[in-house]
């Protein structure tokens, strides 16, 4: 299998698990809402903000898990997939813990003054934070195993793992509700969801282990961890800037607010796991590339990467900007309608900017470890807290998503300078002409057809027919400005 096509083998596995898993979600967080209301359904995400906090200790581990597992399929053997799953589960699962515990500890100071949660929930706050302590472990295994699978290209294990985790987590939320039960069910339910995914991913990793090829290569701790913690800085500083924003909110305005932001944050969020997807596929390809390949071999991969990425994603972030207050009316009701649209429309800004970001990163992963990375991230980082205890006090949900959107413009533009500068060897011009001019041309005829007719949408009848014509038309059009060797390449693969 050919290098593009295993990466687009990889990505249609990432995406498919994806998908299934903003589907089931965009028909349950309603009845949650709803079910729970506003400020409790809050506590609820707070919990999920706490659980991810304790995802930046592993110290960078999973990207050396991805460089490893996948030399150890080009020559390095058994031995060094051993060496390297070994020394990430010391620094993942180890760091989990020790995060995990201290979480723990410090929960009820966290409820009080970090999140300001109110006093009628101050212990409920603490409870979801401990439990999202525990499952912060039995996410650190997931994210363990997940390394092995990207590296090792067993991206059906990898998505598997994402369906299961997306799918039964909400599902057993909406049980607890359906059962008469409130927050404390739904936190069992979080962590219980959570080991049962971390039991399958340690079989997926003893079942794949067993197909590598003994060999005799092998990693030290020391340069396995000089490698990994190069990603570090880059992930504490990406917590930064996708995290914080929510914690500023909840503790400068009100559990309502985080509510209002963070929900259709989360909506978003879902959505970012697609270029994240493509972007983590690409990185062991990049990695098999010897120094001796011409930076026009790495070019040309990250070229037609960059289309399949784009031509995916664009129109979709195009459809969100324009319908984006129909969609949260009929998603979530007319509250969200009001108070969410256009705090929205700039996470879609944002978001689109860092699509321009996603596979830089992976070329830079692949080529100089992470330290290229980090300084971006943590350019966008500095930016935003610069910017968010200025402006959330004053422009609420608008201020969070502006002072995210201006970072993330510097952050990519950095990022894009070093990569396409340094080691592809790519003007600016080629990069805009074959990979942003075919997609851009294609949303404005969207645009076109979309902006005006919104205003007749009436229900989800009207709201899916207007994205399928847009959408349907759209790929008519870029399809038609995919370059030759895109096309041929597509067509040989399709099933129809």
């Amino acid at each position: 299998m050919s290098r593009g096509e295993r990466f687009a083998s990889n990505v249609s596995w990432g995406l498919a698990g994806q998908a299934a898993v903003v589907a089931i979600n965009l028909f349950i967080i309603p009845r949650l809402v709803r079910g729970f209301g506003v400020e409790a359904y809050g506590l609820y995400l707070l919990m999920q903000a706490a659980a991810g906090g304790v995802g930046v200790l592993p110290f960078g581990a999973t990207a050396g898990t991805i460089s490893f597992a996948a030399e150890s399929q080009s020559g390095g053997g058994r031995s060094l997939l051993d060496d390297a799953l070994r020394h990430s589960a010391v620094l993942v699962i180890g760091g989990a813990m020790l995060g995990a515990l201290i979480m723990w500890v410090a929960a009820p100071s966290l409820a009080d003054k970090v999140f300001i949660v109110p006093a009628y929930y101050r212990f409920h706050g603490a409870w979801m934070i401990r439990a999202a302590s525990l499952g912060a472990v039995f996410t650190a295994v997931v994210g363990w195993a997940g390394g092995a699978f990207v590296g090792l290209h067993r991206f059906h294990w990898q998505s598997a793992a994402a369906v299961l985790q997306g799918v039964l987590i909400p599902l057993g939320v909406l049980a607890a509700l359906g059962l008469g039960r409130g927050l404390g069910a739904a936190a069992a339910g979080f962590v219980a969801v959570h080991a049962i995914v971390a039991l399958f991913c340690l079989f997926g990793v003893w079942r794949l282990r067993r197909e590598v090829p003994s060999g005799s290569g092998r990693i030290s701790f020391s340069k396995f961890s000089l490698y990994s913690i190069g990603f570090w800085p880059g992930a504490l500083a990406q917590m930064v800037s996708g995290q914080m924003d929510r914690a500023f909110v909840a503790g400068l305005r009100s559990m309502s607010d985080f509510t209002l932001y963070a929900v259709p944050v989360g909506a978003l969020a879902r959505l970012q796991t697609l270029p994240a997807t493509a972007s983590m596929a690409l990185v062991p390809v990049v990695g098999e590339l010897g120094e001796n390949e011409s930076p026009e071999t790495v070019a040309r991969l990250y070229l037609r990467a960059s289309r399949t990425l784009f031509g995916l994603l664009i129109p979709a972030y195009a459809l969100l900007f324009a319908l984006m207050p129909q969609f949260l009316s009929l998603w979530l009701g007319g509250k969200f309608g009001d108070a969410s649209v256009w705090p929205a429309r700039l996470l879609v800004i944002s978001q689109s900017v860092a699509l321009l970001s996603f596979l830089p990163s992976s070329v830079a992963a692949g080529r100089k470890g992470g330290w290229w990375q980090a300084g971006s991230a943590w350019a966008q980082a500095l930016v935003c807290l610069a910017l968010w205890p200025w402006m959330i006090p004053r422009w609420v949900l608008m201020g969070a998503s502006l002072g995210g959107l201006i970072g993330q413009v510097v952050s990519t533009t950095l990022l894009i300078n070093l990569v396409h500068g340094r080691l592809l060897e790519l003007s600016l011009g080629r990069f805009l002409r074959e990979t942003l001019a075919p997609a851009c041309a294609a949303c404005c005829i969207l645009l076109v057809v979309a902006w005006p007719l919104r205003v007749h949408i009436g229900g989800w009848g009207t709201f899916l027919s207007l994205c399928l014509v847009s959408g349907a038309l759209y790929t008519y059009v870029f399809w038609r400005l995919l370059p030759r060797e895109d096309r041929s390449f597509l067509r040989a693969r399709l099933p129809f």
